[in-house]
């Protein structure tokens, strides 16, 4: 009957004595420190571990603080010296000698006064001009790239790369066009009507780099009307389609790019008038065409690589001589505000 228990009683023994040895073990993590470079741990004047760090500027140091000098736990502070060849972080007990931080090498000191004991795990971060520290209560899980030790987003925030390539896109849009109104109506009082409102648009940009396109577009404005007399009644309508070529500069800012464009424009219109008077109603009308400039700008914002949304205003001039051996032309001014979305298409 005094086998088990004495198989027993070692096994508890051993596993006492295990635990006192781990128990006595430190560890200092080394964070962002240049890939491959070598790390240092140093305990007052001795050096106690050696490693280098991994691809992602990650080391991992552990070292027996009992076996260095004799103590368990210590109240220290900690420097960290940047050398050419070597990043060192340097744990000095107060009161104890601090070995000096050699040539080439700039020591910074982390501020605070520190309890160093195996139950803590020394996170150093070398990321920035001052170096951190972070004493963690047990095992410590390094923090995917790009994250701060909670796993909250650290550094500056890296954004997706804006769409290259070509880009479509439509929206509602509101057109004005300036003096077709005046036009029609002339002298001839009272008359209504008017030449703004909604409209829609679609287009196409191809983006040869971030920075520079060329857009196709094409709008179709609000119909202009008009109507009045005084002894007689007019209505007149102006319908116009426009279609735009223009070239495109651009300018990233996170998920935003600005841009700004200019180019040409082609137009045709159909301009119609119904006249009455009396009993008499007369009906003529005459078609448009021709080239003009256009310029505007705007903004597109990108909620993923496939879909963004955008806004623009633009200015153009519509103008062109008629249809066949007619006298009439058009030379007016279009304004337009269009706000919709944009998909790209392609890798």
């Amino acid at each position: 009957m005094q086998r088990p228990w004495s198989a027993v009683a070692l096994a508890t023994v051993w596993c006492v004595s295990a635990a006192a040895g781990t128990a006595t073990a430190q560890t200092v993590v080394v964070r962002n420190a240049p890939p491959a470079m070598a790390v240092e741990v140093v305990l007052n004047a001795a050096s106690v571990a050696t490693g280098a760090a991994d691809a992602a500027g990650v080391a991992t140091l552990p070292f027996k603080m009992k076996d260095a000098i004799g103590k368990v736990e210590i109240d220290a502070n900690v420097f960290v010296d940047l050398c050419e060849s070597v990043r060192r972080v340097v744990i000095v007990e107060i009161g104890g000698a601090i070995a000096p931080p050699g040539e080439r090498c700039d020591r910074r000191q982390i501020s605070g006064l520190y309890w160093v004991r195996p139950v803590n795990t020394i996170v150093v971060n070398l990321a920035g001009t001052a170096p951190s520290l972070l004493l963690v209560k047990g095992s410590y899980g390094v923090p995917p790239p790009g994250t701060d030790e909670t796993g909250s987003e650290s550094g500056p925030r890296v954004w997706r790369p804006l769409p290259r390539g070509l880009v479509i896109g439509g929206g509602a849009a509101f057109s004005s066009i300036r003096d077709a109104k005046a036009i029609n109506c002339g002298t001839v009082v009272p008359c209504d009507g008017g030449g703004s409102g909604l409209a829609f648009s679609a287009g196409a940009t191809y983006w040869i780099t971030r920075y520079i396109g060329v857009e196709g577009m094409y709008l179709k404005p609000k119909q202009v009307t008009a109507r009045g007399g005084d002894g007689f009644t007019f209505d007149s309508t102006l319908d116009t389609d426009v279609w735009g070529l223009s070239g495109v500069v651009g300018v990233p800012a996170g998920p935003v790019r600005f841009y700004g464009k200019g180019g040409m424009n082609y137009h045709q219109g159909t301009a119609a008038t119904s006249q009455t008077i009396g009993s008499a109603t007369q009906t003529f009308g005459y078609r448009t065409k021709g080239f003009g400039w256009m310029y505007g700008g705007g903004l597109e914002g990108w909620a993923s690589s496939r879909l963004g949304i955008f806004g623009e205003a633009g200015f153009a001039r519509i103008q062109g001589d008629a249809e066949g051996a007619g006298e009439e032309l058009i030379d007016d001014r279009l304004r337009m505000v269009i706000a919709g979305i944009r998909i790209r298409i392609g890798g």
